[in-house]
């Protein structure tokens, strides 16, 4: 074989090779969406979070209704989160809404230096740690001027008697209860997390 022919030849057998190289990479590209960072992760609903001086809010959500997925207007809606004070001894003194009419505040409203206060909505979950139970307030708006549903936020105002106001913008939290009323999944129809 001459030299011109034989570097033909050698072209040609790297053509197939640049083609399928080609295809590989093409394929590559494709899958890279399929297997993404959120496809395995469940929907969070984030909690509203504010700071005022050393007083800290964290996670604020309004408890997933018990029956259907909003607060109608005129409902009520218990406040979960935690707040978290750094500075000087602080009281929560007061919460209140353009959305709602009124809010009640129950419970321990004090908030010591280098202490915190959970509020869980009044429902019976359990706190995983035992120095909180006693540490808790109850934190309820009352008479919502409109239909409050999923991803509507709302503005809380917290106000402590030292700190000062801060608002906070407030989701309905996931749901986290079983839906009774659509029984059990039929066999065959049970969703798996994977692929």
């Amino acid at each position: 074989m001459s030299r011109p022919q034989h570097f033909k030849a050698a072209r040609l057998r790297l053509i197939p090779a640049a083609i399928g190289l080609g295809a590989v990479v093409a394929l590559a590209g494709c899958s890279a969406g399929q297997v993404t960072e959120t496809d395995t992760q469940v929907a969070a609903v984030n909690g509203g979070s504010g700071d005022l001086n050393k007083i800290a809010i964290r996670n604020a959500t309004f408890i997933f209704p018990t029956s259907g997925a909003r607060y109608p207007a005129g409902s009520s809606a218990p406040v979960q989160l935690v707040l978290t004070n750094e500075g000087p001894d602080d009281k929560l003194v007061q919460v209140s809404s353009p959305y709602a009419n009124s809010a009640t505040l129950g419970g321990i409203t004090e908030l010591p230096s280098r202490t915190a206060l959970h509020a869980t909505g009044g429902s019976a979950q359990v706190q995983q740690a035992e120095t909180t139970a006693d540490r808790e307030v109850q934190i309820t708006l009352n008479g919502f001027k409109q239909d409050i549903g999923p991803g509507v936020t709302v503005p809380v105002t917290f106000v402590f008697e030292k700190a000062g106001a801060v608002t906070v913008q407030v989701p309905i939290g996931p749901d986290h209860s079983p839906r009774a009323e659509h029984g059990s999944p039929m066999p065959g129809t049970e969703q798996h997390s994977g692929h």
